[in-house]
Formats: C-alpha cells, sequence, structure tokens
C-alpha cells in the first residue's frame, strides 16, 4: 500500500496521523447573502469577469459572508489555476467558508490537488462538528481522484445511517467517479449496502440507485438478488426508475420477471417509461406483448417509448403489425416512430415495398401540420438506407430550417447504418460522395443549426472522413463568418471537426465577459417571486433563485419582461427527463447576441421541478431553459440551477414537444 493511501484511509476512519490537519476552528456563523448589498454585487461581478485577483483580495475580508461568497465563485469559474489559494481557505475558521472552498476545488476537476484535499479531510471530529466540511472534500475527491482514491473512500463502513452528511459525502464521491468512467467492485458493493439498508436516509440512496444506473461495465451479477429485492419494494420512483435502466443495461435476463411485473403493477408513469427502453435491451419476444401493449397507452410519454423501442429493436415477421400503426387516429410521435420501424426492419431487398411504404411515409410528412411532426417523419424515412436521395431532396427544397436539419441527421443516419455498404456494395463511394456534398452545403450555408449538425456527422470517426476531405478551406472560411457569443454551439462544433479532421485537439474557449447583470432588475425579484408560466397545457408556476443565480434570474426577468417567451415552443421533450424551451428559432439552436455565465454554488437537481439554464458548455447560456421531470443528479455543477417549480409539475409532465408558452406573468 503507498503512503498517500495510507493516510487517505487513516484520515477517513477517524486516525490521526502526524500530517493530517488539526481539528482547530469549528465556527459555525451566519451567512448572509444579501444581493442588495454592494460588496455582494461587486463580488458577482467580480466571478462574471473571472477577475482572479479581486476574488482573493476577499478571501481576507473579516466579513465571512464576503469570504464564502468570493470562495464560492470559483465553484462556477472552475479554473484549476485557483486551488493553491483555494487550499489556504481550506484552513478557514468558519465552518461555511472552508465547505465552500472544498466544493470549489473538486469543480475545477483538478488530478493534481487530490493529496492536498485528502489531507485536509478532519479525522479528530467526536462531535461531528465537521460533517459538512468532510462531506465535501469526500465530493471533492470523486471529481478529482483516481481509482486508488476510490477503493480507499469505498472502503469506510464506518459510517452510521445518522451521519447523513457523510454517508451523502461518500455516495456523491462514488456517484462522482463513475461519471468519470472510474469505478470499482469496492464503490459497488458500497452502494449496494447503502441501498440495501433501510436506515440509510432518502437522498443517499438515490444517489446510490443512479450510480446502478449511470455507471459503466460495473458487476452486477453478486447484487443480483439484493438489487432485484430493492426494486420490488422500494416505492421511491426515482429510486426504481434508476434501477430500471440498470437492469436494462446489463442485458441480465434474471432481472427480466422484476422489470415485467413493474410494466403491469407500476403506476409512475417515469419508472414505466423507464422499464420499457430498460425491456428494449433484451431478446425481441420478451418485451414485444408488453411493447404492443402500451403504443395506445393513455400517457402519450409511455406511448412513445414504446414506439422508440421497436424503431430500435424489431422483427421482420412483425412489419405488418407495425403498418397498422400507421392511422390518423395514432399521434405523430407513436405514429412516426412505428413508420421507422417498419423501415428499420422490412428485409434490405424488398425494395419495392419499402419503397411504397416511404411514399405513405412523405405522405404523412405533407400532411403534418406540426414542424416537430414533420421532422419525426423525416427521421422515420432515414432508417432505410436506399432514402438518402429522398433526404437530400428534402434537404434542397425545404425553406424551414428544422426540417433542413432533420434531413441532414438522416443523412448521418444513414451513413451510420450497417447496412449502408449493403445496401451499395461497390457503389457507396459514389453514393457518399453525393452526400459529402450535401453535408458540406451545409456547412456553407451560413445557418447554425445546419453547420452544428453538418459538423457532428463529419467528425464521426467510423465514417473515416479523413481520407475524403484533404482541403478544408470552406470549413474554415464558415468558421470565419460565425459571430460570437451568438453563434458559440455552431463555432465550436465545426471548429471541432476541423481539428478533428486535421488531427488536433481542441478545446472550446470560453466566450468573453460581455453582459453585466443588470441589479437594478434584481432588486424587483424578492424572495417569494413567483414566475407563472402559462402554457398551452396548463399553469406552472416558479420559484426564483435569486441568491444562487442572480445572472441568470435577471436575464430571466428581462425577457420575460420583454415578452422573448410568449409563443415559444418546447422544442425538446425527453419523456422522464426534461421539457426545454426559450429557443427563438425553436430547433435548439437558437440565441441572442449576448451569452451569460454558468451560476454554479452548491445545489443539487436531487429531486422534479428544478429549472436549469441549456448550455453548449461552460458560460455559453442564453434564452434557453428546461425543467427536469425526476432527479438528476448528473446534471449537477454543470448546468445552473436558478428557480423550482412551486405549482404545476402535472403539467409539466404533461407537456409534450411542440406545446407553447402563451405567456410567462413575473409575479413581484
Amino acid at each position: 500500500m503507498n503512503y498517500k493511501l495510507l493516510i487517505f484511509i487513516c484520515v477517513l476512519l477517524g486516525t490521526i496521523m502526524s500530517s493530517c490537519v488539526p481539528d482547530t476552528g469549528n465556527q459555525m456563523t451566519d451567512i448572509v447573502i444579501s444581493m442588495s448589498d454592494p460588496e455582494i454585487q461587486k463580488i458577482t461581478d467580480l466571478k462574471d469577469k473571472q477577475d482572479l485577483k479581486g476574488l482573493y483580495d476577499y478571501f481576507r475580508n473579516e466579513n465571512p459572508s464576503y469570504r464564502y461568497q468570493a470562495v464560492i465563485a470559483f465553484a462556477s469559474i472552475k479554473k484549476a489555476e485557483a486551488n493553491d489559494s483555494l487550499v489556504a481557505m481550506l484552513q478557514d475558521p468558519v465552518m461555511q467558508v472552508r465547505s465552500a472552498a472544498a466544493f470549489a476545488i473538486g469543480q475545477s476537476g483538478d488530478s493534481k490537488i487530490t493529496d492536498r484535499l485528502i489531507l485536509s479531510f478532519r479525522g479528530k471530529d467526536t462531535l461531528n462538528v465537521n460533517n459538512i466540511f468532510n462531506a465535501n472534500v469526500l465530493e471533492a475527491v470523486g471529481k478529482t481522484g483516481n481509482i486508488s482514491d476510490l477503493k480507499s473512500l469505498a472502503t469506510v463502513r464506518t459510517y452510521r445511517s445518522t451521519d447523513t452528511l457523510l454517508l451523502l459525502g461518500q455516495a456523491r464521491a462514488i456517484f462522482r467517479m463513475a461519471l468519470r468512467n472510474i469505478t470499482c467492485d469496492e464503490g459497488t458493493s458500497r452502494m449496494v449496502d447503502l441501498l440495501y439498508t433501510a436506515s440509510v436516509p432518502k437522498e443517499v440512496k438515490v444517489l446510490a440507485a443512479q450510480y446502478f444506473g449511470r455507471a459503466k461495465d460495473i458487476n452486477l451479477s453478486l447484487s443480483k438478488v439484493r438489487l432485484t429485492d430493492i426494486f420490488t419494494r422500494e416505492r421511491n420512483p426515482d429510486i426504481r426508475m434508476a434501477l430500471a435502466t440498470a437492469f436494462g443495461k446489463s442485458k441480465d435476463i434474471d432481472f427480466l420477471p422484476a422489470l415485467k411485473t413493474a410494466m403491469i403493477a407500476e403506476t409512475d408513469y417515469r419508472v414505466k417509461c423507464n422499464v420499457m427502453r430498460a425491456l428494449g435491451n433484451f431478446p425481441y419476444i420478451e418485451f414485444r406483448d408488453i411493447a404492443f401493449k402500451n403504443l395506445k397507452n393513455d400517457n402519450l410519454h409511455i406511448a412513445s417509448t414504446a414506439a422508440g423501442v421497436f424503431m430500435s429493436n424489431g422483427f421482420i415477421e412483425d412489419v405488418p403489425e407495425y403498418m397498422k400503426y400507421d392511422t390518423v387516429t395514432i399521434p405523430w410521435q407513436v405514429r412516426a416512430k412505428m413508420n421507422g420501424a417498419v423501415l428499420a426492419h422490412t428485409a434490405l431487398y424488398f425494395t419495392k415495398s419499402k419503397t411504397a411504404f416511404s411514399e405513405r411515409i412523405k405522405k404523412n410528412l405533407k400532411d403534418a401540420e406540426s414542424l416537430y411532426a414533420k421532422a419525426a417523419y423525416v427521421d422515420a424515412l432515414s432508417k432505410d438506407p436506399y432514402n438518402y436521395m429522398i433526404l437530400m431532396q428534402i434537404y434542397a427544397e425545404e425553406k424551414n430550417q428544422l426540417i433542413k436539419i432533420s434531413a441532414i441527421e438522416g443523412i448521418g443516419n444513414i451513413l451510420k447504418n450497417p447496412l449502408f455498404f449493403r445496401a451499395f456494395g461497390n457503389g457507396f463511394g459514389r453514393i457518399k460522395a453525393e452526400m459529402l456534398n450535401t453535408l458540406a452545403n451545409a456547412i456553407t450555408s451560413g445557418d447554425v443549426g445546419q453547420i452544428a449538425a453538418a459538423s457532428v456527422i463529419l467528425k464521426e470517426p467510423s465514417l473515416q472522413w479523413k481520407e475524403w476531405l484533404k482541403d478544408l478551406t470552406f470549413m474554415k472560411e464558415a468558421l470565419a463568418k460565425l459571430k460570437l457569443p451568438k453563434e458559440v454551439e455552431a463555432y465550436n462544433e465545426l471548429q471541432s471537426c476541423i481539428s478533428f479532421l486535421e488531427g488536433k485537439e481542441y478545446k472550446a474557449d470560453r466566450p468573453a465577459y460581455n453582459h453585466p447583470i443588470d441589479w437594478a432588475l434584481l432588486q424587483t425579484v424578492s424572495d417569494s417571486s413567483i414566475a407563472a408560466i402559462k402554457t398551452t397545457q396548463g399553469l406552472i408556476r416558479v420559484k426564483l433563485y435569486k441568491k444562487n443565480a442572480p445572472g441568470s434570474v435577471a436575464n430571466f426577468v428581462h425577457l420575460i419582461n420583454e415578452k422573448f417567451y410568449n409563443g415559444k415552443a418546447f422544442h425538446r421533450v425527453v419523456p422522464n427527463f426534461v421539457i426545454q424551451t426559450g429557443c427563438p428559432r425553436g430547433d435548439g439552436y437558437g440565441s441572442l447576441d449576448y451569452s451569460i455565465r454558468s451560476e454554479l454554488p452548491q445545489i443539487y437537481y436531487n429531486g422534479e421541478g428544478y429549472i436549469g439554464m441549456a448550455s453548449a458548455g461552460i458560460d455559453t447560456e442564453g434564452t434557453q431553459w428546461f425543467i427536469t421531470h425526476s432527479a438528476t443528479p448528473h446534471l449537477d455543477g454543470n448546468y445552473t440551477i436558478f428557480g423550482k417549480v412551486v405549482e404545476g409539475m402535472d403539467v409539466v409532465h404533461k407537456i409534450q414537444q411542440g406545446d407553447k408558452i402563451n405567456e410567462i406573468i413575473f409575479v413581484k
């Protein structure tokens, strides 16, 4: 055992070693964050400007609230160069300040700092006065540490069920490691134990369940009985939906009986969606009847999820059954996917029948009233490689950008289809060249959505474009025409594509500071302020978190006052994940001519109804935001939370792609 590992085990077990931090400075004090305080405003502005020196000056301020605000600012900035200064703040006499320092260090993701974090863990803590700090240290190690660190922290079993904070820190650490693709049997075993122990707090159990749903390449063979038992008896939907996902990933048939039972007995649509997706990972015969039964489920999220399973996992003998769902009485969210299932699972060389059905899909496309329905039918067409010319024609003739982008994405689907080469044999090179020409036209179109969509396809390693594209001048010229920060998403996708084709690495630069917080406007927002979102499905009332995300809240209120959101569609809806809106184009690629900063203090997506800012990377937020359907801890620390639904979650769960915001009223 190496020295570092020995120290880690010792401090986590509470053993005092000479190299460990002594147990001094346990002061708890009131931290007062008032957004009307000029000093708090100044600190926040320094954060947005990323003025590190200006923030460091506040580290020595006698006011602990100012020290806290300056330290937690680095959780949003995420720069490793600040860690030396933040390490010193791990010794601050005020608990909240040093806890904020630990959290901010973790946000940097800097592996070079892990040893110093470990040494800061306060093992001499018989009165449990350092639990907040120690929990943050554990989570930070999860964001910065390696497999050795994981094995050490995962084997600590001395925490009691009443040690909620320490258990949370440990669970978060193991979960954060898993998100970084660092796992081990010790971590898996610990998460099973946390799930299985009845007295362990709910939030810890949810994190443990999410671990199984998110971690890659973990061995569940030794835990099948206990995990199945938990899934069967546990009533918390966040736990059940995460375990359902885990069972599906495992593809272990021993989990099938529990999944099938849940599909019948479960009442929460979110769990049923995850169960349906999980069943889709098993042999077709195992889920066929269940999926067919749910295609006409009263809950459209469940029905569309079942249709999606058929599109990705079907059987040629059932194609006539799929065709039966091509009727006007079937919602387009289901109908379009079943159209895709027909093409996906009809034998490749049944060209006559596939051509005939493609004509039916083209008619559905023409008749569809919703742009999102049209896009779904374009996607359905892409399930047959022989439809490449139809997609290129749609791209050439269609005026709406959403449909043009769908055609580009459809071309990408065909190129990545394993049947592509079989379909065209020796002629595939000519066909691929024709498709490349369309992608090149998308790059030079000047449209941000087309550019981004085509760039994603052109940097797909499996398609081997490096051999096809030797002259990248057209790409570089298109890149030079993009305007920042407004078109940052397209810029980053295209630059990443160019770098890939040139054999280089690309790390996106953050947009420069360009949009100061309107402090006068923010003063109109109180702790009781509500945003009333009137949608085509009903009313959603949202509480705004101005202390956690002043820039996002000020921007949101400004756009409300400008009536910007009136008529905007929910352009992205993922059952049991999020509903997303605020795009001026309606396709997810729209923005205004500014960006705002990411705001990432210690706040978690630990339940349903959180309002988060959509982004294309750190500090790229603008007008788009989302509402979560359930706990989404994988978003923690990366996506700004600026509010929470306080009324109308039933409406949130009803929202479908294409539903609209009629009006948002800000209630002071």
